[in-house]
């Protein structure tokens, strides 16, 4: 496993080399909001619809192209039935079109009423699933997260959603929401476990189960946006809906280390167009409605652009972890600091650290920490490919089980033959760095695992 390091190391300092070349011959790059601030899928599309906005611009003094007239008795809608088949084996054997051609690659969305999309809302959601196994054949793959199940297909989430987000072009007011369902694997990791109340219990099975992980109203004036109710995490880069996500499994700090969700009120106010600032109240971490756990914390944060191709973003929580009725317990202060360069319009680097303590236990501190570095970088309009490398430090065995160091390296690709379609193959090894062996149920202390997940979205 040792060599696996070695490679990785190798790996990340050739596309750095050629990352910095590419940059000297760039003319213009790409940045998105880190996920951590605003809930976005790595930009995959910026290069490729950037090439496309340049090939289409029309020169400033050119009279505008006037749209054909249409043909007496010919409608104007597109038909519903589409020949999907033919459509993605087209966008799959020429990926330098697909840019051009995502939009009506096959695509489906869920059929919306007009009263619906005038009042500006908006209703969609994906299916995800996948296979994943490890080398040693184990029942389970260890401490991976969302990906524990071994050897076999498992159905990761069915997520429909509705929203009407918030947008008064930084003058007057606005009123939105936004509701979440979730259903598969992934469903209990998503609920309100911190306290025990909401939806926790919602489980079919021993692996499956649902969540509502957002039911929020967010009031927006001017610049400033207020959430009020139950809303995903600003914490970390990497988050629970699948399709934001380069990789399929998770790392452990995103798993282990930080809050998934939160119920209170989070207060978001655009100072300027670089710099962002968060602040709010909640009833600790992964709570319901109830605060059955009597959490209470602030969450906040502040994302700025640094430059044209640069984000740094902090986010931290503290105060109150619980009574430990649930679990939680004592006082918590965690922090995440997110850093995001866009070396070319290609290739992007993110380094993330994470720290936290648990502390005012009657037993001593518990503290966690770690490093994330991603690479992820376009090879065409349809495939990109991704490098990850953690360290994660368990110091008291008190996240993931087993006091000592956690490492992985995660290699993957993303297939995206049209715009509702990604493929998301990976391979992985992880070694720990401790007294216990936490995988191959319990025979080991290095892993190597491999698989790939398939999400449609509508």
């Amino acid at each position: 496993m040792r060599i696996v390091l070695l490679v990785s190391i190798a790996s990340l300092l050739v596309l750095f080399t050629t990352g910095n070349a590419l940059a000297d011959a760039t003319a213009e790059s790409f940045l998105h909001q880190p996920a951590s601030v605003q809930q976005t899928a790595f930009a995959y599309d910026d290069y490729a619809y950037m090439l496309q906005d340049e090939s289409t611009t029309e020169p400033p003094d050119a009279a505008p192209s006037e749209a054909p007239e249409p043909v007496v008795g010919e409608t104007q809608e597109k038909s519903l039935s589409v020949d999907v088949t033919d459509e993605l084996g087209s966008c799959a054997s020429s990926c330098g079109q697909c840019a051009t051609r995502r939009s009506g690659c096959g695509h489906w969305t869920l059929p919306q009423s007009e009263a619906l999309a005038c009042r500006g809302i908006d209703v969609g959601g994906w299916l995800s699933g996948g296979l994943y196994s490890n080398a040693h054949g184990a029942s389970n793959n260890g401490p991976l997260g969302f990906n524990t199940l071994g050897n076999g297909f498992t159905f990761n989430q069915l997520w429909v959603y509705a929203e009407r987000a918030t947008d008064t072009g930084g003058y007057g007011t606005d009123i939105g929401f936004r509701f979440d369902y979730l259903f598969g694997v992934d469903g209990p990791d998503d609920q309100a476990f911190g306290d025990g109340g909401w939806d926790f219990g919602w489980d079919s099975s021993s692996d499956y189960g649902s969540a509502i992980p957002q039911l929020y109203v967010e009031l927006a004036y001017n610049d400033l946006k207020v959430k009020l109710g139950h809303f995903h995490t600003i914490i970390g880069w990497e988050v629970v809906p699948a399709p934001e996500n380069f990789f399929y499994t998770h790392a452990y700090t995103m798993y282990y280390g930080e809050p998934f969700t939160h119920t209170g009120i989070l207060a978001s106010w655009a100072a300027n167009d670089r710099v962002t600032v968060h602040g709010g109240w909640t009833m600790g971490w992964d709570s319901g409605f109830e605060n059955l756990n009597e959490g209470s914390t602030f969450l906040g944060g502040v994302s700025t652009e640094l430059t044209d191709n640069a984000t740094l973003t902090w986010a931290f929580t503290a105060g109150r972890f619980g009574d430990g009725s649930f679990g939680a317990d004592g006082d918590v202060y965690m922090n995440s600091l997110v850093f995001e360069l866009a070396l070319t319009d290609r290739l992007t680097y993110i380094l993330q650290h994470d720290l936290g303590d648990n502390s005012d236990l009657g037993a001593g501190d518990n503290e966690w920490y770690g490093i994330n570095q991603y690479l992820q970088f376009e090879l065409n309009d349809c495939w990109a490919t991704g490098l990850r490398f953690e360290w994660f430090r368990d110091d008291d065995g008190t996240r993931v089980g087993d006091a000592g160091s956690y490492y992985e390296v995660t290699a993957g690709l993303n297939y995206r033959p049209c715009e509702h379609l990604v493929v998301r193959p990976e391979i992985r090894g992880d070694w720990f760095d401790g007294v216990a062996k936490p995988f191959n149920n319990g025979h080991s202390d290095e892993q190597f695992s491999g698989g790939f997940d398939v999400i449609w979205s509508f």
